[in-house]
């Protein structure tokens, strides 16, 4: 047999396993939670009309309500070069979509009395006591000051620590840029003697600003527990939820899985991309990233919204209280700080996700509360206790959100509810 019939025939089985996998959650009638079934099938020619044009190599989207699958598709392809089919088991690397799960990670120890919100961050790791805050440059001298306020945990969660990503070409940015921080050389041990060295963007708790709070915010899990984050999730969160295909690299045995990552070109069209962000994804990582370092599929992702939609608990597994979800979704942040970014009207801020605080200001149809995140690839997933739904969508391109398809998935998926 040659490799392209073994190839056909991996994905056949591949493709095949997958739907098994989703049969028990799936209905077969949209109407009994809701939902038109016409409506729906709005839904994958909108996803193939970005892989005709080139500007996805492909998609996988889910919808759900009350409990119920009522659509789940893929088109075009996990790896458009080697016409390797999207299917429902592909692997996808989700990046900020792993904030949510070291959220809810940290918020077990929280529920045992491990933390309060309001602890100061240098109570559990002090590294980060006495931290200078950026106050502006004098010609070419960055002028610095001390902080005015204590940073606390709960800011860490809501990215108004005062920390920073490296994104823009601020000068706190391009120390960043410049930092031993992303080189993939840092050891575990010195990770936050490296973010010790850096200035805060801003006075902890007066802004909204993306950061790598979420990063710290698992370290603080490790510390607390005494365990690496993968082990504690895996223990907390994997194992309890049968989360099987979800961790910080794609064992071996799994790696024909992995969708290809794309990258947009200056004709704005996908070409694969080389030297992505955080690794490839094969080999166990020396840092595990609390703010973007899993890999999952849309299964395990949709167990893992499915329990918070539930109130914490999935299939008679508790991972959190009801309470203690509620809290992760409100908003935390003052009126001054809505929205957090001028792309996020009508948005807030809960504990490492958005949450819709004004529906008639939201750029998509949704509901007041509805609350999730994105990843850096263009992985996307929000949640509406409001209406019991969950939408989430998967591909591999970066940047995130350069065309529209997750907003026109949201709204195609809200246009077809009709109870």
């Amino acid at each position: 047999m040659n490799k392209t019939n073994q190839l056909l025939l991996a994905c056949a089985a591949s493709a095949l396993l997958a739907q098994s996998a989703l049969a028990d959650i799936r209905t077969t009638n949209p109407k009994k939670v809701g939902m038109s079934k016409a409506r729906l099938e709005r839904i994958e020619p909108a996803m193939q009309a970005f892989v005709d044009e080139q500007k996805l190599a492909g998609t996988l989207t889910l919808v759900a309500r009350k409990g119920k699958v009522v659509h789940v598709e893929g088109v075009g392809y996990r790896d458009r070069e080697a016409k390797a089919p999207m299917s429902e088991d592909t692997i996808f690397r989700i990046y900020s979509m792993t904030k949510p799960i070291t959220a809810v990670a940290a918020l077990t120890l929280w529920e045992q009395g491990k933390f309060q919100m309001n602890d100061p961050v240098s109570k559990y790791l002090p590294e980060l006591a006495n931290l200078k805050v950026y106050a502006g440059m004098d010609g070419e001298n960055m002028v610095l000051e001390d902080t005015s306020k204590v940073m606390t945990i709960k800011q860490l969660f809501t990215h108004t620590a005062g920390f920073s990503y490296g994104f823009t070409q601020s000068p706190v940015d391009k120390l960043y840029q410049q930092s031993a921080l992303f080189s993939g050389q840092i050891k575990r041990q010195d990770l936050l003697k490296e973010v010790a060295k850096l200035p805060l963007n801003h006075q902890p708790g007066s802004k909204w600003n993306y950061s790598i709070g979420t990063d710290i915010i698992g370290i603080l899990v490790e510390r607390l527990s005494g365990q690496t984050l993968g082990a504690y999730f895996e223990q907390h969160i994997f194992e309890p939820l049968e989360m099987d295909d979800t961790g910080f690299y794609v064992p071996e045995d799994k790696q024909n899985r992995l969708a290809q990552i794309y990258v947009i070109n200056q004709q704005g069209q996908t070409v694969p991309m080389e030297n992505e962000p955080l690794g490839d994804y094969l080999s166990a990582p020396e840092i595990e990233s609390g703010g973007g370092g899993l890999v999952s599929t849309i299964e395990d992702y949709y167990t893992f919204t499915q329990m918070l939609l539930n109130g914490g608990e999935y299939q008679g597994k508790r991972i959190l209280g009801r309470k203690t979800v509620e809290y992760m979704r409100t908003n935390h942040l003052p009126t001054s700080l809505i929205p957090f970014e001028p792309s996020s009207t009508g948005e807030g801020y809960g504990l490492a996700m958005s949450v819709t605080v004004d529906e008639q200001g939201a750029n998509t149809m949704g509901s007041a509360g509805d609350y999730g995140w994105a990843g850096a690839a263009s992985t996307y997933f929000r949640i509406d206790p409001k209406e019991q739904m969950i939408v989430i969508s998967m591909t591999q391109v970066m940047p995130s959100s350069y065309f529209s398809y997750n907003k026109d998935f949201k709204n195609i998926a809200y246009q077809a509810l009709i109870d």
